[in-house]
């Protein structure tokens, strides 16, 4: 019998740790979005605040929609940064992921070849070094319709 309960206690200490690990997975942004007919944004700038009150704007007379943004940042700091905005999206649901526009596992886990509409965001930097970057997302994108 106190055999029986240590087998038990393990295993429910075992399946305790597999779903706080799952449960900080999602709250990280690593699952994968499954959304068609999306706007997905890739990269983060200081216009993307404006960037999204202008699409839920376009997408109030649809009765809202979704957007997708793909950013080399954490997914709560993306939250906070967009909900920092105060701002009535009308509908328009926001969805964050953590990852990079370069990696075809990262472009895959936000539905790219499902979305309705792609923006690549410069980054606050150096023009040269964003407008490069920029052209590396765009022909990493080429890429995924091909593949």
């Amino acid at each position: 019998s106190a055999g029986g309960m240590l087998i038990f206690a393990m295993m429910l200490g075992l399946v305790s740790d597999a779903i706080s690990e799952k449960v900080d997975s999602l709250r990280k942004g690593k699952s994968e979005v499954i959304e068609r007919n999306h706007v997905l944004i890739l990269g983060w700038s200081d216009k993307l605040g404006s960037l999204l009150k202008q699409l839920a704007i376009a997408n109030k007379s649809v009765g809202g929609g979704v957007i997708v943004v793909l950013a080399e940042k954490e997914k709560e700091e993306m939250e906070m940064d967009i909900a920092k905005l105060e701002f009535d999206f009308m509908g328009t649901s926001v969805i964050c992921r953590s990852g990079s526009p370069l990696i075809l596992a990262d472009l895959k886990k936000v539905s790219v070849s499902k979305a309705r509409a792609i923006i690549v965001l410069a980054a606050d930097e150096n023009a040269d070094q964003s407008d490069a970057r920029a052209l590396r997302v765009v022909l990493s994108l080429a890429g995924v319709k091909e593949g």
